[in-house]
């Protein structure tokens, strides 16, 4: 397990998390998403985009942060460098930073 470039890609979605003002209760929500879906990037697209465009019946504040959160998945996906579990790990890691 890469944890050196686990805890940087982390550290990269921490400050994007923190710069868009997210709901973190739904960056981890996407992440199980993706757990469920067995690390498929594909289907982690299709899911961020489907909920920023056409989100089920809740809030505009929800919609908002699955915007920021499609957003940040195509800026920090494609650069974090990993796949599969260990990117899981890195935006749960991510997701953990910050909140404290």
């Amino acid at each position: 397990m890469p944890w050196d470039k686990i805890m940087e890609a982390a550290k990269r979605l921490e400050n994007l998390l923190r710069r868009a003002d997210v709901d973190l209760n739904e960056a981890q929500k996407a992440i199980g998403y993706y757990l469920f879906k067995g690390c498929d990037d594909a289907a982690m697209d299709r899911y961020l985009k489907e909920m920023a465009e056409n989100p089920p019946p809740r809030s505009k504040r929800t919609q908002g942060y699955y915007r920021e959160l499609y957003r940040i998945w195509l800026q920090w996906s494609p650069q974090c460098g990993l796949t599969g579990v260990d990117k899981a790990r890195a935006w749960s890691w991510g997701i953990r930073m910050a909140r404290s």
